[in-house]
């Protein structure tokens, strides 16, 4: 039922973008961008040899990415790939859960703001652990999310600065009924484009 809902929707973002394309000029535009999202919930923790604690969350942590953005009106279509990771980090070793998110964005901009909703692929998810004594990787299927951003974007300036929620949950490749994994994040974005 959620992949029939998933692919409704992007039947139905691709032909809204069709009808704009359509109906007027089309810009293109180049975008890279670079986010930050927190949540998510804890796949391991620990403690540091100074008694500090660490987590390694599910799809929290570092965001690059960049793509291409098609502007007709006050409305915008972007397609961007990109690579996100993020977990512990010691100086004899790393917990890390990576992936390589590809999103589908419909925004619509008005003044300085722009408002988008779409859908993001996150490909190969993993979690790493490479930590002296321990070197392992936990791979998690494929999934697919929402994402709802909202931003601050200047008319007359190449970029845009934004909020974004992601609900999305994982599964442990190869588990049989395997507990969902919640990554829901809320993240800090930031875009160039050009």
């Amino acid at each position: 039922m959620k992949l029939i809902n998933t692919v409704k929707y992007i039947v139905v973002t691709g032909m809204l973008s069709l009808i704009a394309l359509t109906s007027q000029a089309a810009e293109f535009k180049g975008v890279v961008g670079l986010g930050l999202d927190f949540g998510g919930d804890v796949l391991l923790s620990g403690t540091y040899t100074d008694g500090s604690t660490w987590e390694a969350k599910a799809n929290q942590g570092i965001a690059l990415n960049g793509g291409v953005v098609i502007v007709t009106g006050a409305f915008e279509t972007q397609l961007t790939v990109g690579y996100k990771f993020g977990g512990p980090q010691a100086k004899n070793g790393s917990i890390t859960f990576d992936e390589m998110p590809i999103d589908l964005m419909e925004f619509y901009r008005t003044g300085n703001t722009r408002m988008g909703l779409g859908f993001t692929y996150l490909s190969s998810p993993k979690l790493v652990i490479d930590i002296p004594g321990t070197s392992s990787t936990t791979k998690f299927d494929n999934a697919i999310g929402t994402v709802i951003q909202i931003g601050w974007a200047p008319e007359k300036a190449p970029y845009s600065i934004d909020l974004r929620y992601t609900m999305v949950k994982f599964k442990q490749s190869g588990v049989a009924n395997a507990t969902d994994v919640n990554g829901n994040v809320v993240g800090l974005y930031m875009s160039y484009f050009f």
